[in-house]
C-alpha cells in the first residue's frame, strides 16, 4: 500500500483500483488492501454481477506460462470494463 498506509477494503476503492490498472490479479488485490482473498472475491464478484469488470481466463496475462511449468501459477484476473457499451 501507499506510503505504509493500508486503504480500507470497500467496494469503491476495487473499483478504483482496478479503474486504475485496467486489470489485476486477485493475489494483487488481495496484497494492495492487506485483504484475505475469499473477501476480495466477494467484492469482485459484486462488480462483476453489476457488470462493471470481468473475469478473464486464469493464466491468460502470464508471459511465462507454459515455459518452465512452475513459476507462473494458474491465477484469477479481472479486468475493468467500466461503463464501456460495445458499438452498434
Amino acid at each position: 500500500a501507499a506510503g505504509g498506509v493500508t486503504l480500507m477494503m470497500t467496494p469503491a476503492t476495487v473499483r478504483d483500483y482496478l479503474k486504475e490498472r485496467g486489470n489485476a490479479s486477485l493475489s494483487d488485490v488481495a496484497l494492495h488492501f492487506d485483504a484475505g482473498e475469499d473477501s476480495v472475491r466477494a467484492v469482485l464478484d459484486l462488480w462483476v454481477a453489476k457488470g462493471k469488470i470481468r473475469p478473464l481466463a486464469a493464466g491468460a496475462s502470464c508471459s511465462r506460462a507454459g515455459s518452465c511449468g512452475c513459476s507462473c501459477k494458474a491465477e484469477e484476473i479481472y479486468e475493468w470494463v467500466g461503463d464501456l457499451r460495445l458499438a452498434g
